[in-house]
């Protein structure tokens, strides 16, 4: 959990917050993320994930788009001895990376987003916070 803004540097590397480090390893899974975002994963919950991937229907048009774009998009990667990871640049392009960058956790991952996304996602929906978490709570 937590929010972090950060920079991306010329080389397409950002510093990954050593909190969050701690948590993901030495290796984690960078992919496509929802909402215009990344995600990263531990390799640990990226094997739950495609764990779970493998049990959707192959026959079903959904499931298969979904999981091309997860896995086609995902990469291996090390940190370095600065704690950064480079992002590669189709990456950056489908997120819209440009300098500034916000770091969020969330639950089993890490988001990447531009901080214009992110200011933009949280303008839009921050006041329907209240009914949402009052959804999602009231229906278990």
């Amino acid at each position: 959990m937590g929010e972090y803004q950060n920079n991306i540097d010329l080389k397409g590397r950002v510093v990954i917050p050593s909190k969050f480090r701690e948590e993901l390893g030495e290796k984690i899974v960078l992919t496509r993320g929802l909402d215009g975002s990344l995600f990263i994963y531990s390799i640990e919950m990226w094997n739950k994930l495609t764990e779970k991937l493998t049990t959707l229907s192959f026959t079903d048009k959904n499931s298969r788009n979904f999981t091309r774009f997860i896995t086609s998009g995902a990469n291996t990667l090390e940190f370095d001895k600065q704690g950064r990871i480079i992002i590669p640049s189709y990456l950056k392009d489908y997120a819209a990376l440009e300098k500034e960058v916000v770091l969020v956790g969330v639950l089993n991952r890490i988001e990447i987003w531009s901080l214009k996304n992110w200011n933009s996602f949280m303008d839009n929906n921050w006041q329907d916070l209240s009914n949402i978490s009052s959804d999602l709570f009231n229906s278990n």
